[in-house]
């Protein structure tokens, strides 16, 4: 349905990340800042996202995304 709706696949992105052992430990996250590099198209990607709720303001969530994009760009441009 997201696919549909957005017109792409999300590939990792909001995807489960992290490690586990052999015991059972591990901890994960939610990949709500990623990059998806294709180095033989030259392209990268690059998703942020929000929790947005019934209460949030579209335009404080579209600002949080972009602050949350700025370390991914500022590693590709040094």
């Amino acid at each position: 349905m997201i696919a549909e709706l957005e017109g792409m696949s999300r590939d990792r992105y909001a995807g489960p990340v992290g490690w586990f052992d052999t015991r059972g430990d591990g901890e994960f996250g939610i990949a709500l800042r990623c990059a998806h590099v294709d180095e033989q198209a030259g392209l990268v990607r690059a998703f942020a996202g929000c929790g947005i709720v019934s209460g949030s303001d579209p335009e404080r969530e579209l600002a949080e995304s972009n602050a949350k994009l700025v370390p991914i760009r500022e590693a590709l441009t040094t």
